[in-house]
């Protein structure tokens, strides 16, 4: 049996063929774990995605999408859809999922991604802030559902991360200011372990 805190115990990542994804992938396995990755699945995917495996220790969701500022005078209601059903829905249909499994068992850990525009707003597009402060409120929200359980739910909220993604969409910025992948991993490392046991609706912020 691999060496490792997460010897023995599978963890489950959303967005695994993403950059943020496939890192974290990287660094769990690193820990002994025994993998999960999902890269693109519908709803109904997703529950047979749960229903064929026993309950996984950890579910990691990193899948999201991002919209840029545009004044609110200029909102474009299908992008405002779209990231609420990209960022806000997927998360809660994982947390459905997860936390029905889970409570099966009576441990788990569910980790979600949200994003510092979700609470520091300026200069943030309306569409993306507000789906990532939706992750925020699901996170209190199902933590508060399974207190005293051994399951915890929480967040990591990055302010940007060095992705390849990032880097096109901001061509100009301070490239190497940006926290790695491999850094901001040790977040979801902590929380979703057997030690985080007392930590549960936090938003940690990276």
């Amino acid at each position: 049996m691999p060496d490792g805190r997460f010897a023995g115990r599978t963890v489950m990542v959303f967005g695994a063929a993403g950059a943020l994804g496939a890192g974290l992938a990287a660094a769990f396995a690193a820990e002994g774990a025994a993998l999960i990755g999902v890269d693109r699945s519908t709803p109904a995917t997703d529950r047979r995605l749960f229903d064929a495996a026993p309950p996984p220790w950890a579910v990691v969701n990193t899948v999201g999408g991002f919209a840029p500022y545009a004044a609110l005078t200029d909102l474009d209601p299908a992008v405002l859809t779209g990231q609420l059903e990209l960022n806000l829905l997927t998360a809660a249909l994982v947390t459905k999922h997860a936390l029905r499994h889970m409570k099966a068992v009576g441990r788990g850990r569910l980790v979600h991604t949200a994003s510092r525009a979700a609470t520091v707003t300026r200069g943030q597009g309306f569409a993306y802030s507000v789906s990532k402060l939706g992750v925020l409120h699901l996170v209190t929200m199902a933590a508060d559902e399974v207190r005293g359980t051994g399951i915890t739910v929480n967040c990591v909220v990055p302010s940007i991360i060095d992705t390849p993604a990032n880097r096109r969409a901001m061509p100009d910025a301070d490239h190497a200011s940006w926290p790695q992948i491999p850094d901001v991993a040790q977040a979801y490392l902590f929380l979703a372990s057997p030690g985080a046991h007392l930590v549960s609706g936090a938003a940690v912020p990276v």
